[in-house]
């Protein structure tokens, strides 16, 4: 897992250094550099297979002067990341020429995978290559209702950035097991892939899915059912475009968790989107669950009610303040981002470790709005 990140001239990042949790949600003003943050972790994690600078599969960032910060024209790119199990950060350096207007890129060798020695079948010794950082991110570009879904055709692609295969990969793999630290166990649901989706998918959001093959095709069809006392009707379940949006678009946030290996990294832009604010608050114990389970988490959020999920977690001793990191992100005077750490006291106060700047953009605009209603 993913200890502390630096980052050095990045956008709107002029030098930033962030421990990390299990769970870390970034949070704050739009424009202010939180996707940033997530974008350092993806350069880090594209480079690692192919030296592809500031545009790859995960990310692209468009030009060197377009990425670099605006007020650092004689700086180079810096992210460097810690690992828990490693002595030393990963580098990685974006370095400009002024003269071409082009860059090089200079990586760690700490960036290289792994090589682990695994003992084969017949009981001989073989070696394999492991990547030390395996990485799930899904943007806030997720696919939402469609009459049918594209099956994976494209090796090795995952779910895809836009969770477009998400549901494939349940098709694949409905009846596999959940690892048992990430499972529920209610003594009514199974361990399988499916079943654990439907658990949480009818937990947040009140209804269940049904997938559905279209055979001698490369697509397939998802069905949702908000009449649990008929589950077995097929009549019963509807098209995706017949039942709330957010529901679609949270389906490829819970396949991807729940698919998920042990000290995997998941980066999700928004896990909001289109849900009411009691499915979101229910989207902040899922991920914390699957923190728990041991996987880290990097969430840009805009929700207050994923955001008091945790808040009420830590005041209620549920959730232990040391496995959650919360980052609030804002612009200064000069549109630098500016970045204060969040802890939350008894009864869930809260409280900003960066005395210089102010938390009054910090979801509370609930309150600003109350104050004119009463006339204050």
């Amino acid at each position: 897992m993913i200890s502390k990140i630096h980052i050095e001239a990045l956008k709107s990042i002029q030098e930033m250094t962030l421990d990390c949790a299990g769970l870390n949600l970034i949070v704050g003003t739009n424009s202010s550099g939180k996707s940033t943050l997530l974008q350092a972790i993806l350069l880090n994690a594209q480079n690692r297979e192919e030296k592809t600078g500031l545009n790859g599969k995960l990310v692209s960032l468009g030009e060197f002067r377009e990425a670099r910060n605006y007020h650092m024209p004689n700086r180079n790119i810096k992210i460097e990341i810690w690992q828990s199990d490693h002595k030393e950060p990963s580098k990685m350096e974006f370095i400009g020429d002024k003269e071409r207007d082009e860059y090089k890129i200079k990586v760690s060798a700490d960036l290289e995978p792994c090589r682990i020695t695994i003992l084969d079948e017949s009981g001989g010794t073989a070696f394999r290559l492991v990547d030390p950082l395996v990485l799930h991110y899904l943007s806030c570009d997720r696919v939402g209702a469609m009459d049918i879904y594209k099956k994976n055709m494209i090796e090795g692609s995952g779910m895809g950035t836009n969770g477009e295969f998400a549901l494939a990969y349940l098709l694949k793999h409905d009846t596999d097991p959940v690892d048992k630290d990430m499972a529920v166990q209610d003594g009514r649901t199974t361990n399988s892939l499916l079943d654990q989706v439907n658990y949480w998918l009818n937990y947040i959001v009140g209804t269940m899915l049904q997938i559905n093959d279209l055979k001698k095709t490369n697509y397939l069809q998802v069905k949702y059912n908000n009449n649990q006392g008929n589950i077995n009707l097929d009549a019963a379940y509807c098209r995706p475009i017949n039942v709330g949006a957010g529901i679609s678009y949270m389906v490829s946030v819970l396949i991807t968790c729940l698919a998920s290996g042990p000290n995997d990294i998941i980066l999700i832009e928004n896990p909001e989107i289109h849900l009411h604010p009691k499915a979101q608050s229910r989207v902040g114990e899922f991920l914390h669950h699957v923190s728990k389970a041991g996987r880290q988490l990097f969430v840009e959020t805009h929700s207050d009610h994923i955001f008091n999920s945790i808040r009420v977690g830590v005041a209620q001793n549920k959730i232990c303040q040391e496995d959650v990191k919360v980052y609030f992100f804002a612009l200064d005077d000069n549109y630098e981002t500016q970045c204060n750490p969040i802890i939350f006291g008894e009864y869930g106060k809260i409280t900003g470790l960066n005395h210089s700047m102010d938390i009054h953009d910090l979801f509370d605009q609930f309150e600003i709005d109350l104050d004119k209603m009463l006339g204050l």
